[in-house]
């Protein structure tokens, strides 16, 4: 993937042509981060849904009913959860305290096919994006040094997101958020550090 150099900060303005190149701090392979959460409903439901049962026949609490619930419930489920309770729970529990929703196998088919949707669009542009940080190339951090080369402060992922931006003239923008891995750097050198952008990209 793209490398990261790190090279000593003269005190005079920095030339690439003419000053050396030390070992470089190479990035791996970019992959994208933040698995989605939970699909969203297919529709919010703005009206009580009230359980009806087929004429000549007197619902029980013990008759179970196809909810979706739209919020984390102790003891029931998470949001977005689908699951299959007594009408009476519904009635009496979940329904006044807007809580769950009834929703059909039609309606649940619908919503995983949005899901399924959502899930593939956001692996690809990771990657996209994966595809992109590559094209970068090397990344070089210029930093101040000390004895034995020593850099003062550390490398951290803010400094590699901002030098990232930059080259790429503001295309290509990574976050903090994702889950970076980059060595302890203490001197000038070539060393290897990757983020993941995606579960499923490397």
């Amino acid at each position: 993937l793209a490398l990261l150099m790190l090279c000593a900060a003269s005190a005079a303005a920095f030339s690439p042509s003419s000053s050396p190149l030390l070992p470089r701090l190479r990035l791996s392979s970019f992959c994208p981060v933040a698995c989605p959460q939970a699909c969203q409903p297919a529709r919010e439901r703005s009206k009580a849904s009230l359980v009806m049962m087929a004429k000549g026949k007197k619902p029980t609490s013990s008759d179970k009913v196809q909810v979706i619930l739209k919020g984390n419930v102790d003891g029931v489920g998470k949001q977005n959860e689908v699951l299959r309770v007594n009408i009476g729970y519904y009635n009496n529990f979940l329904r006044p305290k807007a809580l769950a929703d009834i929703i059909s196998d039609e309606e649940v088919e619908v919503m995983v096919a949005k899901h399924k949707e959502e899930l593939a669009q956001k692996k690809q542009e990771a990657e996209e994006l994966a595809s992109e940080v590559k094209k970068l190339g090397d990344i070089v951090l210029l930093r101040k040094v000390g004895k034995g080369n020593q850099i003062f402060g550390s490398v951290t992922n803010k400094q590699i997101i901002e030098e990232v931006s930059k080259k790429s003239g503001g295309k290509v923008q990574l976050s903090a958020k994702m889950k970076w891995e980059i060595p302890e750097v203490s001197g000038l050198g070539e060393y290897s550090a990757s983020v993941q952008v995606h579960p499923e990209v490397t």
